[in-house]
């Protein structure tokens, strides 16, 4: 029987890298894992938006590992959820899915001149830092893409052009990193 992760999140777990397949990050991790991948990413969604829909899209469902990556619209000046209200959030739906079985996904860094008025790096980085505390303080494997993604030179080709949603690079970069988490917690 092959194995199952769940991909809940926003845009960036929703989105297309510009083609008209299904979902970018879907089709490289079942590439990559060789499992049964569901795509459980809601465009524009907050993480108070998500509580209302993880049992349906996650805790009824049976799943091995789930990818849990919110952030860009919490911390976005146009949504904002405040930086404690997006912690007990995260705490829930981590504590919920089961910290054995939680990857926790920093949010990434934006192009900050195409996203004026909207995000900043300095108010991600935020959120960013938030979700490392509720994975260590939940148990949570973490994959720390913020950090990752300003490791680089230049991270700004992983995006598209408004300077938010990821290119074909971008989620080559964080399909990645979701396998090798996934690969060194060995869970079965």
């Amino acid at each position: 029987m092959k194995k199952k992760l769940i991909c809940f999140g926003d845009s960036i777990t929703a989105g297309w890298d510009g083609s008209r397949e299904r979902p970018a990050l879907t089709r490289r991790l079942e590439k990559g894992l060789k499992w049964l991948i569901r795509n459980a990413g809601v465009p524009g969604e907050t993480t108070e938006q998500a509580l209302t829909r993880i049992d349906k899209d996650v805790l009824s469902r049976n799943y091995n590992w789930v990818t849990i990556l919110f952030g860009a619209n919490d911390s976005s000046l146009h949504k904002g959820i405040s930086l404690e209200k997006f912690m007990d959030n995260m705490t829930i739906m981590a504590k919920s899915c089961g910290s054995g079985r939680t990857i926790l996904i920093t949010p990434s860094p934006v192009i900050e001149e195409r996203q004026k008025g909207k995000r900043t790096n300095g108010r991600i980085s935020i959120y960013a830092e938030a979700v490392r505390r509720v994975a260590a303080e939940t148990g949570s494997a973490l994959v720390d893409l913020q950090r990752r993604m300003l490791e680089k030179a230049d991270y700004r080709p992983m995006l598209q052009a408004d300077g938010l949603h990821f290119s074909s690079a971008g989620y080559d970069f964080l399909s990645g990193l979701i396998i090798h988490e996934i690969e060194k917690g060995g869970n079965d």
